[in-house]
């Protein structure tokens, strides 16, 4: 495994967590909204304003099409992945978890 497929793959285990999350608790969505905010305003002419815009129309959609999408094995998925403000959810501790589980995988 590369060095990208490993980011892929913490990645993706660290959405699939935040998403296990916002499923049992729906409220916490206000957390992943004010995150995207603060990105937005960080960084007011970023290339990902787009992938922003499309953040906020899932966080309205509800839980399961946010996961249908940000959890997708597709190339969008992955770019939605890597501009995601769901890094709220997850722990430093996870994080590290995550990151130390994809290098094994090398």
């Amino acid at each position: 495994m590369n060095r990208q497929q490993q980011i892929e793959h913490f990645v993706a285990q660290a959405h699939a967590l935040a998403m296990q999350r916002l499923h049992a608790s729906p409220e916490r969505m206000v957390e992943v909204q004010a995150q995207l905010e603060r990105k937005r305003q960080q960084a007011p002419g970023a290339r990902a304003q787009h992938y922003w815009r499309e953040w906020e129309q899932l966080l309205q959609a509800g839980v399961s099409e946010l996961a249908a999408q940000v959890c997708a094995d597709t190339d969008h998925g992955a770019a939605l992945r890597s501009v995601s403000p769901m890094s709220v959810l997850i722990t430093q501790a996870e994080r590290a978890n995550f990151i130390r589980q994809a290098r094994q995988l090398a």
